[in-house]
C-alpha cells in the first residue's frame, strides 16, 4: 500500500532521532574490532513472533584496528550506506535470495506489555539492519523495520557516519531501536436478518444478538462477513500472497449459492481471473482473490454476503446450527504459505416441545411417564383428580400456528397422549385441535403458547422458556464452558416461590357418548364426568436432545 511506503519513509528518517539509545562504553585506549556488540531492541510486537535482524550495511575496520567507515554489504544495492532509503529497504525485504544470503540474527522475545505486546533484543554488531517480523503467530501485517548500531564520538547525533574512530577516540556503541508499526487485521461475522421462506418478515429479529438466533425450518438466515485485504507493504511486491474467505455451514444449513456477493469498498466485484475466484462444494464456499488484485487494493475493505436455509436435519434446542467463516491470508513476504487464519462463528437455534430428554430430564420424564401410563379408569370431576388420573388418548391432531408468520405445524398425540413440534422460532403461538380421535369430540379452544429465547454476548443460547395457555412455565438456563454446555438447569416455579408450575398441560377430550343432549360442550369439557383425558405436549420439554446434565 502507497500510504505504507511513505509512512516507512517517516520511520526511517526519525528512527535515529526518535529510537531509544543503549549505549556501551569503550574501555579506555582501546580501539573498536569487528566484535563489538550492544543490545538492540525491537518493540510491540506480537507474542510468539518470528523477529529476524538481517544486515545490509556492515563497519570497515583498519588493518591495525579501529574503525574505518561504513558500505553496505553486498547485494543490498543501497546507494548511501548511512543513509538507506525506504526504497531500497522494502526491495531487500522482498528479495528472498538475498535475505538468505545475509547475515542474520534472530531476536528473543522479552517483556510483554500490559497491551500484550512484546519487547525482542538481541546483541547486534555495528550497522543497519533490517528487521522482519513473521511467523504463525502472527496476526498483524508489519512493515520492515531498520535498527542502527554505531559509534559515536563525544556524543551522539543519531546516526551513522564514516568518521574514523581509533584506540585515541572517546567514542561509545550507541543503538538506535525500532518500534514496531503494523496493521491489525480482523473479522466480523454477523447475522443480519432471518426471513421466513413462506410468508414474509419474521420475527427472529427480535430475538438476535448478530452472532445467534433463532429461526423455524424452512426460513432464510442472511448473513455478511466483513473484513480488510491487508496492508501490505512494498516488501510483499514479489510475493504470491493468498487472501482467501472461506465458510462451512453444518447439516442444518444449507447455502444458497447464488446468494454469494462480494464487495470491496463498498463496491460489488465480479468474479474473473483479475478478481476472484469463487468456489462452492455441498456446505462451504471458498473465495480466492487474485494476488495481484489484493496488493493493488490492500487495505480496503471487503464484505461478503450470503443466505443459507434451514433445513430438516436441523438440530433443536440447546444444539446450534453453526457456520464458521475463515478468513487466511500471508503474513510473511518470504513464504506465500505462512498465513494466519482467523476464524468466525454464528449460531442458529430452533426449537423443538417434547424432545428427546437426557441426563435430569429423563428422571423426570420417566416419572411422568409412569403416570401416565398407570390406566386408572375412574373419573373424578375435579382438574386435579383427572390429572391423577387420566387415560391418554393417541391419534389426536393438532395444528400450531404462528401469529406473526402464519406458518403451520401439525403433530398427532401418540400411545402416551404426547404431541411433537419440531423447528420452531422463539415467538407466539395457538394451538388447536383439528381432529378428535375416533369415539370423541373435537376441542375447540385455542391455547396460546409462546416461547421466548435469550443469547450470550457470543451467541450461544443462554436460556429459553415455553409458557402455554399464559400460566405454564418451564424454563432452561443453560452454564458453558466456552462454547461447550456443561450444565442445564430447569425452572418450573412461578411468582410465586411456594408455588410449582406444572411442566405439562393437559387438553381435554371428551367421549361422544357422554355428550350432553344440548349439544354443545364449551367450558365444561373440564367438569363433565365420564371423560378420557389426553395429555398435550407433556412436560414441554424444550431441553437439549443430546446434552446431559452434569
Amino acid at each position: 500500500m502507497k500510504k505504507m511506503k511513505k509512512a516507512l519513509a517517516v520511520i526511517l528518517s526519525l528512527a535515529m532521532v526518535l529510537g531509544m539509545s543503549l549505549t556501551a562504553f569503550a574501555e579506555t585506549g582501546k580501539a573498536p574490532t569487528k566484535d563489538d556488540k550492544t543490545t538492540a531492541t525491537v518493540s510491540n510486537v506480537e507474542t510468539g513472533a518470528i523477529v529476524t535482524a538481517y544486515r545490509v550495511v556492515e563497519p570497515v575496520y583498519g588493518t591495525n584496528g579501529g574503525f574505518k567507515e561504513y558500505k553496505s554489504v553486498e547485494g543490498t544495492n543501497i546507494n548511501n550506506p548511512v543513509a538507506p532509503t525506504s526504497t531500497e529497504v522494502t526491495a531487500i525485504a522482498a528479495d528472498k535470495t538475498l535475505l538468505a544470503d545475509l547475515t542474520s540474527v534472530k531476536l528473543n522475545e522479552g517483556t510483554v506489555a500490559e497491551n500484550g505486546l512484546a519487547t525482542y533484543t538481541a546483541e547486534l554488531t555495528p550497522g543497519y539492519w533490517v528487521v522482519i517480523v513473521t511467523g504463525s503467530a502472527v496476526q498483524e501485517i508489519y512493515n520492515p523495520m531498520l535498527v542502527g548500531v554505531y559509534y559515536s564520538v563525544s556524543g551522539s547525533d543519531g546516526q551513522l557516519t564514516s568518521q574514523p574512530v581509533d584506540a585515541n577516540t572517546n567514542w561509545t556503541l550507541e543503538v538506535a531501536n525500532a518500534f514496531a508499526k503494523s496493521t491489525p487485521q480482523d473479522m466480523k461475522k454477523t447475522i443480519v436478518s432471518s426471513i421466513a421462506g413462506e410468508t414474509g418478515n419474521d420475527n427472529t429479529d427480535e430475538n438476535m444478538n448478530g452472532k445467534g438466533n433463532d429461526v423455524a425450518i424452512g426460513d432464510t438466515v442472511n448473513y455478511k462477513i466483513a473484513t480488510t485485504i491487508p496492508s501490505y507493504s512494498d516488501s510483499y511486491a514479489n510475493t504470491d500472497v493468498r487472501v482467501e474467505i472461506s465458510d462451512t455451514l453444518s447439516k442444518g444449513l444449507d447455502l444458497t449459492a447464488d446468494s454469494i456477493v462480494v464487495k470491496v469498498n463498498g463496491a460489488e466485484v465480479e468474479k474473473s481471473e483479475k478478481t476472484y475466484k469463487l468456489t462452492t462444494t455441498g456446505k462451504i464456499f471458498l473465495i480466492e482473490f487474485v494476488s495481484e488484485y489484493s496488493l493493488a487494493h490492500d487495505g480496503e475493505a471487503v464484505e461478503v454476503t450470503y443466505s443459507a436455509v434451514l433445513n430438516e436435519d436441523a438440530e433443536t434446542n440447546f444444539d446450534p446450527n453453526t457456520n464458521k467463516a475463515t478468513f487466511t491470508y500471508t503474513n510473511d513476504p518470504q513464504n506465500r504459505d505462512s498465513v494466519k487464519q482467523i476464524d468466525k462463528e454464528t449460531y442458529t437455534y430452533t426449537f423443538e416441545i417434547d424432545g428427546s430428554l437426557s441426563g435430569k430430564y429423563e428422571e423426570i420424564w420417566n416419572k411422568v411417564t409412569e403416570e401416565l401410563l398407570k390406566g386408572k379408569k375412574k373419573v373424578e370431576t375435579t382438574e386435579e383428580d383427572r390429572r391423577e388420573n387420566f387415560v391418554p388418548v393417541k391419534n389426536a391432531e393438532f395444528s400450531l400456528t404462528n401469529n406473526v408468520t402464519g406458518k403451520v405445524y401439525t403433530a398427532k398425540s401418540d400411545a402416551d397422549g404426547k404431541l411433537n413440534f419440531v423447528g420452531l422460532d422463539a415467538g407466539n403461538y395457538t394451538l388447536r385441535e383439528t381432529k378428535a380421535p375416533d369415539g370423541f369430540s373435537i376441542n375447540d379452544a385455542e391455547i396460546p403458547v409462546e416461547i421466548t429465547a435469550s443469547y450470550n454476548d457470543n451467541g450461544t443460547l443462554e436460556s429459553y422458556s415455553i409458557k402455554v395457555n399464559n400460566q405454564n412455565t418451564s424454563t432452561y438456563t443453560a452454564t458453558y464452558d466456552g462454547k461447550t454446555i456443561t450444565h442445564v438447569e430447569y425452572d418450573k416455579t412461578g411468582t410465586d416461590p411456594d408455588e410449582e408450575i406444572s411442566d405439562s398441560y393437559y387438553f381435554w377430550n371428551t367421549e361422544l357418548a357422554n355428550l350432553p343432549s344440548t349439544g354443545g360442550i364449551g367450558t365444561t369439557i373440564f367438569t363433565i364426568g365420564g371423560c378420557a383425558i389426553m395429555i398435550i405436549a407433556a412436560a414441554l420439554f424444550f431441553a437439549s436432545r443430546r446434552k446431559a446434565v452434569k
